[in-house]
């Protein structure tokens, strides 16, 4: 799944974080970062606090994540 302009990362991360499966950031030359480990997601947390993802692209162990994670996004394109 890619994801697009995320200006509310605090909120995208908590959304995240509260998978059941694995989530990871899928890199442009095919690797995969898990998001949801805690490690991992203080990382980018970190990065991405108070700034914005422009894209990202998103992979999903457990379908009803990717689910979740849609909604999030619909429900935030609705807000805006």
């Amino acid at each position: 799944m890619k994801i697009y302009n995320i200006n509310d990362t605090k909120h995208f991360f908590e959304v995240v974080s509260e998978c059941n499966g694995d989530v990871a950031l899928v890199r442009e030359d095919g690797s995969q970062l898990a998001l949801n480990k805690e490690e991992s997601l203080n990382v980018l947390a970190e990065t991405y606090v108070n700034g914005s993802i422009k894209e990202m692209e998103l992979s999903f162990t457990d379908g009803e994540d990717a689910v979740k994670m849609f909604q999030y996004l619909t429900s935030m394109a609705n807000v805006a």
